[in-house]
C-alpha cells in the first residue's frame, strides 16, 4: 500500500510543473515570438478565433492575439511528438489604455501622448462602428481614395 501512495505521489510531483506552467500570454492586436528548442513540424491553436499562429522559422513562431479569451496551442515534431504545449491567454490593453464602461457598454481608448478612441473587439457596437469609420477613412485618404 505504501509502495503506490509513494509511486502515485512520485508522479504528481513530476508532472506538477507542467500542470502549474505559466500560460503564454499576448494582447489583443499584438504578435509576440515564441522561441522553441526543437523545430516544429505542425502548430495547432485550440481556438482560432481568439489567437493566430504564423510560422517565422523552424524554431520561431509568432503568435498574435485576436480576441479577448484563452485557448491553448500545442507544437508537434516531425515524428508526431509534442515539443511545446501550453495554455494561451489573450488579454487586454497595455498601461497605455483605458477602458471606460457606461451602462452596458465599454469604450476603449488609447492613452499614448493624449486619450483618442481605439476599435476594441468587445466594444459598444456604435463605438466600434464609428471610430472604424475614421480609421478606414483615414486609411482611404491615405491610399488617395478620397
Amino acid at each position: 500500500m505504501q509502495k503506490k501512495f509513494l509511486a502515485a505521489l512520485a508522479l504528481s510531483l513530476a508532472l506538477a510543473p507542467a500542470a502549474f506552467a505559466d500560460p503564454f500570454s499576448v494582447r489583443v492586436d499584438q504578435t509576440v515570438p515564441l522561441k522553441l528548442t526543437s523545430p516544429a513540424n505542425s502548430v495547432v491553436i485550440g481556438n482560432a478565433t481568439v489567437a493566430d499562429v504564423s510560422v517565422h522559422d523552424a524554431n520561431t513562431l509568432l503568435i498574435t492575439g485576436k480576441a479577448f479569451g484563452s485557448t491553448n496551442i500545442t507544437v508537434l515534431d516531425r515524428a508526431g511528438n509534442t515539443i511545446y504545449s501550453n495554455q494561451l491567454v489573450v488579454g487586454g490593453e497595455d498601461a497605455t489604455g483605458m477602458t471606460i464602461v457606461r451602462g452596458t457598454g465599454t469604450y476603449s481608448y488609447s492613452c499614448v501622448d493624449k486619450c483618442r478612441a481605439t476599435p476594441m473587439v468587445g466594444d459598444a457596437p456604435n463605438h466600434f462602428s464609428d471610430v472604424m469609420g475614421t480609421v478606414t477613412g483615414k486609411a482611404a485618404t491615405a491610399a488617395g481614395g478620397n
